[in-house]
């Protein structure tokens, strides 16, 4: 896994969005995602709405997104 690899980052609230790996550590690496409808597993505040969100995350967590 390296820095700017496209993942699937797993949901607070279930499921899945698509990220970036912005950092990579020996076992995890942290990530960021767009907040679209959810956050926190519920519906989004209207401000937080279209930002970005971050975790850090275990490597084996995370869904390489293979780009054709």
């Amino acid at each position: 896994m390296k820095i700017g690899d496209k993942v699937m980052v797993p949901r607070t609230g279930g499921g899945e969005s698509e990220g970036e790996v912005i950092e990579v550590y020996t076992e995890h690496a942290r990530v960021r995602f767009p907040i679209g409808d959810t956050f926190h597993g519920q519906p989004a505040p209207v401000g937080v709405k279209g930002c970005y969100g971050y975790k850090t995350l275990r490597q084996d967590a995370l869904k390489v997104v293979k780009e054709d």
